[in-house]
């Protein structure tokens, strides 16, 4: 390690600017709250924090469906915010040669085990920027994932009736079950509140997780679980590490696949494109049952029912519009991808998308190019989520705006709903 990167380590204590502007990790009250319950730990500013990120991907595309590989990095929050993520800094630990499934705790057993031993006993190291040696701790302030991942990473599953693991309950809307099955979430109102069980204190998680037996891992066990086990589908080998119960935060989405899913549904419903909408036969069936927004129930003529085209999405004309909209489109070199080679103008649709491509494509070009193509009171909810996710994924994030944005998250969703 150079002398710059050994004193860069000890950034986020010496030279990290404390304001209300969240600009790296340690502005979060998440590590504040950490170094309060670990004083001893955060004494020495060179002590590495730690983030988890795991995700899978095919390296051969459509040539073998069946693979996957999956990656396990670990990243060095001590490093000021322009380094701490650039790839000279991450830390592969684990190649997984296969999607591991709720089993990914047994590929972890080195690497928590290596994490058991940086947080008690330590390694000592050379501090290159003062020349003196050191014991060197460690820990793991939380994971990144996106949903899928976040089910193995946490032991709480994302499918199913309890999948959310923030469940809204919001005022008086509608709550029920579809005749297809699906849950029905709510439509209207403002308030929302948290009631989900993985949500719960931290002490009650880990005393029935004690209390729940587990199948053993591999995938030729049965997965039928008890119904006293909810979502769970295993105890997370992360409450091994004695500090992972008292973390006030545990687990984060990746918001750019969040953002993705978002974009998928959003366009997908807009464009009509069939797989993707949400303007589904089972959902007006759902609404005519229910005796709401009439307007959306199936078109009855004799003996035949058929789907009319919703208000909200977009004409076969101005569908071709937009779509030679975005295809003409150019952005400055290394901004984004070419996007127009993912627009197919007469299938009326997308294809080959990438996360960072909807990424630019939810805040850069969907305002814009759907704003005189649909009724107004169906623009404004969808700019506020585009907007939503502007400021969120912003280089900074004033501490004060958080609390507008979740109102303005409010709004964007229960005007979609």
């Amino acid at each position: 390690m150079s002398t710059h990167t050994a004193t860069d380590m000890r950034w986020h204590k010496e030279k990290r600017v404390d304001d209300d502007v969240m600009r790296h990790p340690a502005d979060r009250e998440a590590w504040k709250e950490f170094d309060r319950t670990f004083p001893e730990f955060a004494a020495d500013p060179r002590n590495v924090r730690l983030g988890l990120a795991t995700d899978g991907f095919n390296p051969y595309g459509v040539l073998n469906q069946h693979h996957n590989t999956w990656l396990i990095f670990v990243f060095p929050y001590n490093l000021p915010p322009w380094k701490c993520m650039k790839k000279e800094y991450m830390m592969m630990t684990i190649l997984i040669t296969e999607d591991p499934g709720r089993s990914i705790d047994v590929y972890l057993r080195p690497l928590v085990d290596e994490l058991k031993d940086l947080w008690t006993n330590g390694v000592r190291t050379y501090d290159k920027s003062t020349g003196k040696m050191f014991t060197l701790r460690a820990a793991v302030m939380w994971t990144v994932n996106d949903f899928p991942a976040y089910a193995m990473v946490s032991g709480w599953s994302t499918k199913g009736y309890m999948e959310k693991f923030v469940t809204l309950v919001i005022g008086d809307g509608c709550h029920g079950t579809t005749s297809g099955g699906k849950k029905i979430k709510s439509l209207t109102g403002t308030q929302s509140v948290a009631s989900d069980q993985e949500n719960g204190p931290v002490i009650e998680i880990v005393e029935q997780l004690n209390r729940l037996d587990f199948s053993p891992f591999g995938k030729t066990v049965s997965r039928t679980r008890p119904s006293t086990h909810m979502n769970w589908t295993h105890k997370p080998m992360f409450f091994e590490l004695s500090y992972w119960s008292k973390l006030k935060l545990r687990h984060n989405l990746d918001v750019m696949h969040v953002e993705k899913n978002v974009f998928d549904t959003l366009v997908g419903t807009i464009l009509d494109i069939d797989g993707k909408t949400k303007d589904t036969i089972k959902a007006r069936l759902d609404l005519e049952r229910m005796g709401i927004r009439r307007g959306l129930w199936m078109n009855r003529d004799s003996d035949k029912a058929r789907r009319d085209l919703a208000f909200f999405s977009l004409k076969p004309n101005d569908k071709k519009e937009f779509l030679k909209f975005v295809s003409s489109v150019k952005f400055p070199d290394g901004y984004a991808s070419n996007i127009a080679r993912c627009v197919n103008v007469d299938g009326g649709k997308f294809t080959g998308l990438k996360s960072h491509d909807c990424h630019v494509f939810m805040q850069r070009l969907l305002p814009v190019g759907i704003r005189h193509l649909l009724p107004e009171d169906d623009v404004k909810p969808i700019m506020l989520l585009s907007r939503f996710f502007s400021q969120v994924t912003a280089k900074t994030l004033q501490k004060t705006d958080i609390l507008q944005l979740a109102m303005t998250l409010s709004k964007s969703y229960t005007s979609l709903r």
